[in-house]
């Protein structure tokens, strides 16, 4: 079996486990009936989504790709924007072995422990892939590549950490370096009941639903071709196509996927 090392820290990944100790020790220690039965619940809850977190969104592994589609021919050059430990970018190496890859990220997030290319290539290596990655320290606003030099793009809950500037640029950079016909998978956080039961509020602040970013990725000349949603997640597979003009009207709806 593979062993990945993705960085994120003990409370993010195994925080709910020590909640349910903590709430189990109090119904062992505390007498009155209705503490014991309040704490045996939120142990359950805990337990629940510590679960969740396990086996449902699969942080500590490599993301599950929402569509097949991407990419079907299986060759080319791809790039994932913002990188971080490698998780998106182990995804589609696995999936289509022939392509090569580029991880970008500044890895500036604090909160991935050894935050930095040489953790990216050695869960790459662990994957069996890191003869075909290239690690690229950068910032996916201003890419460092040339015009129409990449045949895919990923990003996995990058995108969506960046303010509205932010996004513009980055979509726009995506449009850029995507050849005629080039494919752009995104997936960004979505504040839906598996994430509401394991987190309530705190992840669920400030999150920007399916209408906002079909306006982003039409007005920067991504069609829309496949879209869906997973557990926490909301998904879009576009083509680089024409930018979109002012008032035009939709010919094409995308196909519509929810996978569970």
């Amino acid at each position: 079996m593979n062993t990945y090392s993705f960085g994120y820290p003990w409370y993010f990944t195994h925080g709910h486990l020590v909640l349910a100790a903590c709430f189990l020790l109090t119904t062992i220690l505390v007498r009155l009936k209705w503490v014991r039965f309040v704490a045996a619940a939120l142990t359950l809850w805990a337990l629940s989504a510590f679960g969740i977190c396990q086996l449902v969104l699969r942080w500590n592994r490599p993301v599950d790709l929402p569509t097949q589609n991407f990419l079907k021919g299986g060759v080319g050059r791809v790039i994932d924007l913002g990188a971080g430990s490698g998780r998106a970018t182990i995804a589609v190496g696995l999936a289509r072995p022939q392509v090569k890859l580029v991880a970008l990220d500044d890895f500036s997030a604090q909160y991935i422990r050894d935050n930095g290319p040489a953790t990216t290539i050695a869960n790459a290596r662990a994957a069996g892939i890191a003869d075909r990655v290239e690690v690229l320290t950068a910032d996916m606003r201003k890419i460092p590549a040339p015009d129409a030099s990449f045949d895919g793009v990923v990003s996995t809950y990058a995108i969506d950490h960046l303010g509205r500037d932010g996004i513009e640029q980055t979509l726009g950079e995506v449009k850029r370096i995507l050849r005629p016909g080039g494919e752009f998978l995104m997936l960004v956080i979505r504040g839906d009941a598996w994430l509401g039961w394991c987190f309530g509020p705190l992840m669920m602040h400030g999150l920007r639903g399916p209408e906002f970013w079909q306006g982003e990725l039409r007005g920067h000349g991504l069609d829309i071709v496949e879209q869906g949603t997973a557990p926490g997640t909301l998904w879009y597979m576009c083509r680089s196509g024409q930018p979109v003009a002012a008032g035009m009207m939709e010919v094409d709806r995308p196909k519509e996927v929810s996978r569970r």
